[in-house]
């Protein structure tokens, strides 16, 4: 389980997160929505240890994230970016592959059962066939798999993802989203999905938290959250 209680966040002087309460449970997709400049990518850099929040705890359980060093944290939590700067000349079983690294000591390869969690994740995500293919080739949505794939072979109990539809034509969107859905029963753990898409953001998540100007503005069930007034009042 995640829990989030209290986490604020500014830059300089501007208030980017203001006493953000969170809590994800194990095998629930859990979609943040919000406007531009709401906090949704802040709040996943946060929990993820990227940014240090100012005030707040984030925990996993009864373990509080502030106490981990990277490399525990990275056992615990792994994260699909927006945009993130890829190596373009990579092979895609390389990249996916760099997933184990917080398992491995300096200078140490992977081991068979290292080897086989990445083919496990490679064939849940259907990347498998792209494996000797480099990353510089590959088109959006395949990029997003093979992104997903690599956070898979971390082995981590919470999954972050921020606007993993992004530029994505609508058949990607939603075949990104149906692959989020099965990894979240294949695995069982909590997923944290910053969207913008409302209707997809329905469509797939359990729960929703909505964010406006940095604060929780309301949270629950989708159908509970996006209603007309919601939406008028936030966007």
């Amino acid at each position: 389980m995640l829990v989030v209680e209290n986490l604020k966040f500014s830059y300089e002087d501007n208030t980017v997160l203001n006493g953000i309460d969170l809590t994800a449970r194990s095998g629930e997709l859990v979609g943040i929505v919000g406007p531009n400049g709401a906090g949704k990518t802040t709040l996943i850099r946060a929990i993820s240890g990227v940014l240090k929040p100012e005030v707040g705890i984030i925990k996993i359980g009864d373990i509080d994230l502030s106490l981990l060093s990277s490399s525990q944290r990275a056992k615990m939590i792994s994260v699909v970016p927006q945009n993130p700067q890829l190596p373009l000349s990579f092979k895609v079983i390389d990249l996916v592959s760099m997933g184990r690294n917080p398992y491995l000591g300096i200078f140490e390869w992977e081991g068979d059962h290292d080897i086989q969690i990445i083919m496990r994740a490679m064939d849940l995500t259907d990347t498998t066939h792209l494996s000797q293919r480099l990353v510089g080739t590959l088109s959006g949505g395949e990029v997003q798999r093979v992104l997903v794939a690599m956070a898979l072979v971390q082995e981590t109990d919470i999954i972050l993802m921020d606007e993993p539809t992004a530029s994505l034509d609508l058949a990607y969107q939603t075949g990104i989203m149906d692959l989020v859905k099965g990894v979240k029963r294949q695995c069982g753990g909590v997923i944290l999905v910053a969207m913008h898409d409302l209707t997809l953001a329905a469509q797939y998540c359990d729960r929703l938290l909505m964010m406006f100007e940095g604060s929780v503005y309301t949270s629950g069930p989708p159908e509970d959250v996006l209603t007309s007034d919601n939406i008028a009042q936030v966007y």
